[in-house]
């Protein structure tokens, strides 16, 4: 039986954001290429049980339950791979774990109908060593009085310790049918295996070439990044990109200057009307490439070069890209771009990451300041406030008569985030922690938001960083996703960094630099 469903995902993200629209997004939108159709994923859900000593069809009825409950965390972009009764036979499963896998499976929910025959459980083993596909084992409670009529738990426990036995990875749930909680676990794991099969043999794009001068925690290692994510990694020099733009037409790039610049929440502009023009233009090339190409993200150079030689700065055009869907790093940080990537992915987009410096810690308010110069996408403006539109304020602080634009500067949206980053120099560790965007002037301009981070203090993720020399991009994706993050790192062999105590003061850590 193969089986399509159609509900949205259960995934804790900030809705308010979700619904909107960027300043200019829907005139870009007419430009540039369509986004491509996104891959269909199919996930096997497969009961397993044993008739001779359990209540079979108590067995068939549940399992029957199971593949409703799956089907109702599914998405659009999702295909259930099942069949209509639980198998007993280690032939039997051999034979539906062939015939999936050659149908395109890559996810496998393994639903412990009962208990099991130890062969069985063995066979599962030996598949899944040859056949690298994430496994989530679901079982749940008992109906209690009288005979024990499944046994699940222990059938759980009996074929784990066979598949950890044999150093198979999986994840595992314990959770009653037909509650929220098994809901949340059934969709992150179809989420991040989704994600997981479509960034393999996908490329990300860094234009520019190469990383911006001095920054070498932004240029990872590319055989890691394709050994952890499946992705490679494509490059293009600026001048390609510039020229792509002037396939645009002037009155076009014109009309979206315009509205951007006449926005209600647009309360400021010093940028010279050709920056402004170049800015525009540059950021529907940017667009339209990514999307021709079919990129994940874009890892965007840009300094020194567009500062010298095209006299525009490349955040504000990042930042009207973002809000297309498609995530942008400043500073071609790799990293940056990775964790772009897999918030966007395991998210099904609706993460809207940004890329951000760690720049205040408040231990008094336990507080954390985080910045960029202006390239964040302008959905995550603060309600309520307004945004500028400006030359570089770093460039301002040398000489604002050698400063270019343009900058889209506002204060970032409060409300639920987490904050992580995959570590240079390898990309096999990560440092995340959740917390929320709360009120706040704004400290510097630039993009800004400060976060009261939740369940480690603010000085413990600075005295962290510090202690381990960890990378200086952060990127704050909406919504509490850490969980979905570290599901992807088990899936990915990713290290998930631990913190160390609240402190301002401390020595070196030596971090793993092997992969």
């Amino acid at each position: 039986m193969e089986t399509e469903t159609l509900k949205q995902s259960v995934i804790n993200l900030n809705l308010d954001i979700l619904k909107r629209k960027g300043i200019v997004a829907e005139e870009m939108e007419k430009l540039i290429c369509k986004a491509p159709i996104k891959q269909n994923i199919k996930i096997g859900l497969i009961g397993i049980g044993f008739e001779l000593h359990f209540d079979w069809a108590k067995a068939k009825k549940s399992y029957t339950e199971a593949i409703e409950q799956t089907k109702s965390v599914f998405n659009s972009q999702n295909q259930l791979l099942a069949l209509d009764e639980p198998l007993q036979t280690k032939k039997e499963l051999l034979k539906v774990l062939n015939k999936f896998n050659t149908e395109g499976m890559s996810g496998l929910i393994i639903y412990q109908a009962s208990y099991i025959s130890g062969d069985l459980a063995l066979a599962l083993g030996n598949w899944l060593s040859e056949n690298k596909i994430p496994l989530l084992s679901w079982s749940h409670d008992e109906v209690t009085g009288g005979r024990l009529t499944a046994n699940r738990l222990c059938g759980q426990n009996f074929l784990l310790n066979i598949l950890n036995s044999l150093e198979i990875k999986y994840s595992w749930v314990l959770n009653a049918p037909k509650t929220k909680q098994l809901d949340t676990v059934l969709d992150k794991f179809i989420r991040v295996v989704s994600a997981k099969k479509r960034m393999q043999h996908s490329n990300m794009l860094m234009i520019g070439g190469m990383r911006v001068p001095g920054f070498y925690d932004c240029e990872l290692n590319e055989i890691s990044i394709s050994k952890h994510f499946g992705l490679g990694v494509e490059r293009v020099d600026i001048e390609t990109i510039w020229k792509h733009g002037e396939k645009f037409k002037k009155e076009d790039i014109n009309n979206i200057v315009q509205k951007l610049i006449n926005s209600k929440k647009c309360k400021f502009h010093k940028v010279s009307d050709r920056e402004l023009y170049l800015s525009i233009r540059f950021s529907l090339a940017i667009a339209d490439y990514a999307r021709q190409g079919e990129y994940l993200g874009v890892a965007l150079k840009n300094w020194p070069e567009l500062f010298d030689n095209y006299q525009i700065a490349g955040d504000g055009a990042g930042a009207l890209v973002q809000d297309l869907g498609i995530p942008v790093a400043d500073e071609s940080d790799m990293g940056g771009l990775l964790t772009m990537i897999t918030m966007n992915e395991v998210s099904n987009g609706n993460a809207l990451p940004t890329l951000t410096d760690l720049s205040i810690l408040n231990t008094d308010e336990n507080k954390l300041g985080m910045w960029h110069c202006g390239g964040s996408a302008t959905k995550l403006l603060r309600k309520g406030t307004s945004f500028e539109i400006r030359n570089h304020s770093i460039l301002d602080n040398y000489d604002e008569d050698q400063s270019y634009g343009m900058l889209l500067e506002f204060l970032l949206e409060k409300g639920a985030i987490t904050i992580a980053k995959y570590q240079y120099p390898h990309a096999s560790s990560m440092l995340s922690f959740e917390g929320e965007i709360v009120d706040s002037p704004m400290r510097f301009r630039g993009a800004y938001g400060e976060v009261s981070p939740k369940n480690v203090k603010a000085s413990a993720v600075v005295g962290t960083i510090l202690s381990k020399g960890l990378d200086h991009h952060w990127i704050i994706g909406r919504g509490h996703i850490q969980e979905d993050l570290q599901e992807f790192n088990h899936w990915s062999d990713i290290e998930n960094l631990d913190f160390i105590k609240a402190t301002t003061t401390g020595r070196s850590i030596q971090k793993k630099l092997n992969y």
